[in-house]
């Protein structure tokens, strides 16, 4: 295990590598399409994170304050970022299969990320909650943004390509 500063470094370090490869990856054109849904995305990563102050199915190391940071951190970093890189690379066709395949390419590189975080230290697993689950949540995650961006698209003024 870690200690809680340097899991706020690793935290800080990822947040400003996530906004970086967005400065220079991101199409900023599309930001009011993709915008809505990533706002969701870290709604969604603050609830969940304040339910594991409750029912701890994992934790950053460190004080009660450090995490919270971390947190804020994700929430507003990897979660945002990720998001919307997802959103931006939706494939042109979109029919089940190639949906279904890159949600499946996301998935495995969000758990990619975990699985580094996890063998860090910078994140570790309480109760029942293993590397499976969060498998498992992150395609159902990937599914909800999906769903949510193509109807929040309906209603927005800015169209897809």
């Amino acid at each position: 295990m870690i200690e809680g500063v340097y899991s706020v470094l690793i935290g800080t370090v990822s947040f400003f590598i996530c906004w970086f490869a967005f400065l220079f990856f991101s199409n900023k054109k599309k930001f009011p399409l993709y915008v809505f849904t990533c706002y969701v995305g870290i709604i969604l990563s603050l609830i969940a994170n304040l339910m594991m102050f409750v029912y701890p199915l994992w934790e950053y190391p460190g004080t009660k304050l450090e995490q919270f940071l971390i947190n804020l951190l994700n929430g507003f970093g990897i979660y945002f970022v990720v998001i919307y890189f997802f959103l931006q690379s939706l494939p042109k066709k979109e029919n089940f299969l190639t949906i279904t395949r890159h949600i499946f390419y996301w998935s495995i590189f969000v758990i990619l990320i975990e699985l580094l975080y996890l063998t860090t230290g910078f994140i570790e697993y309480d109760l029942w909650w293993n590397l499976g689950f969060s498998y498992v949540t992150d395609c159902i995650l990937f599914i909800m943004f999906y769903i949510h961006h193509k109807w929040a698209s309906n209603y927005l003024t800015v169209k897809r390509d």
